[in-house]
C-alpha cells in the first residue's frame, strides 16, 4: 500500500510541474514548452472571510475566485480561501465545518490499489478527494465543483468566475478578465484531447494547480489538483470531523 500510495503522489508530483514522461496522462502546454507551477514567494497575510457563508449564499457571486497577494497566487471556492499558511488555512475547514450537515463520506480504491477517502458536500456540488495514511494524516489530492451547481446555491444561473457562465466555451474562459490578468490569458497546461472539444485545460498557483473540463466544448466542472509538496495541505487540524 504504502509504494501504490507513494506512486499515486508522484503522479500527482508530476502533475503540479505540468507533467512527466509516462504518467497516466498527457499532457501539453499552450505554447508547447513545460513551465514551472511552483511560484518563489515567502509567507503572506490572507485574511479568513468575517461570514464564511456569505459568498456561498449569495446566488451572484461567482464559485469561484482566484486572489493574489504579491506572488502568491490561490482561489478560493464558494468565498472559502483554499490556502495553506497561516490563518487561511482554516478556509478549508470552515468549507468542510459550515458543509457538514449533509456531507456523505466514502471509500473508493482507484486502479493502483489506493484507497481513497472522499466526502462528498451535495449541496454544493464539490467532492473532496484524498488518502487517509492513518487516524492523524490525510493527504488531500483534489477538490471539485461540478457545473452548473445545484439549485440550493444558483443552479445554471450562477456565474462560475467572473462572467464566465457553467456550459461556457473554452474562448470564453480564456477571455474572462482572471484568466487574463493573472493567467496570461492563456491555459498553461492542456490534454491531448482538448481541442476535440472534451478534455481539460490548466492553470498553474502557488500551491497546486486549477483544472477547468470541458465536454462537447461546454465547460462541466472546475477541480483544484493540491500540490503534494506543500505539507501545510496535510495539517491534519483541517481534517478532523467538524
Amino acid at each position: 500500500m504504502k509504494r501504490k500510495l507513494q506512486r499515486m503522489l508522484g503522479f500527482l508530483a508530476c502533475v503540479s510541474v505540468l507533467g512527466c514522461a509516462g504518467s497516466a496522462v498527457k499532457t501539453e502546454t499552450a505554447d508547447g514548452e513545460a513551465s514551472d507551477l511552483r511560484v518563489a514567494s515567502g509567507p503572506v497575510h490572507i485574511a479568513l472571510p468575517r461570514e464564511s457563508t456569505a459568498v456561498r449564499d449569495d446566488r451572484k457571486a461567482p464559485i469561484l475566485q482566484v486572489a493574489t497577494s504579491g506572488n502568491v497566487v490561490f482561489p478560493l471556492v464558494y468565498g472559502y480561501p483554499i490556502y495553506p499558511d497561516g490563518d487561511a488555512a482554516q478556509g478549508l475547514l470552515m468549507l468542510r465545518r459550515d458543509n457538514w450537515a449533509n456531507v456523505k463520506k466514502t471509500e473508493r480504491e482507484d486502479d493502483a490499489g489506493v484507497v481513497h477517502e472522499i466526502e462528498q458536500y451535495t449541496e454544493l456540488g464539490c467532492t473532496i478527494d484524498g488518502i487517509r495514511e492513518n487516524v492523524n494524516k490525510f493527504v488531500p489530492l483534489s477538490i471539485a465543483c461540478d457545473l452548473p451547481p445545484p439549485k440550493a446555491v444558483g443552479g445554471a444561473k450562477r456565474p462560475v468566475m467572473n462572467e464566465v457562465m457553467p456550459g461556457a466555451k473554452a474562448e470564453q474562459l480564456l477571455q474572462d478578465k482572471t484568466v487574463a490578468d493573472v493567467f496570461m490569458g492563456a491555459f498553461h497546461l492542456k490534454t491531448q484531447d482538448f481541442d476535440n472539444g472534451s478534455g481539460t485545460g490548466f492553470f498553474n498557483t502557488t500551491h497546486g494547480q486549477l483544472a477547468f473540463d470541458f465536454s462537447r466544448k461546454k465547460l462541466q466542472r472546475f477541480t483544484y489538483y493540491f500540490d503534494p509538496g506543500v505539507k501545510g495541505w496535510q495539517n491534519p487540524t483541517l481534517w478532523v470531523t467538524p
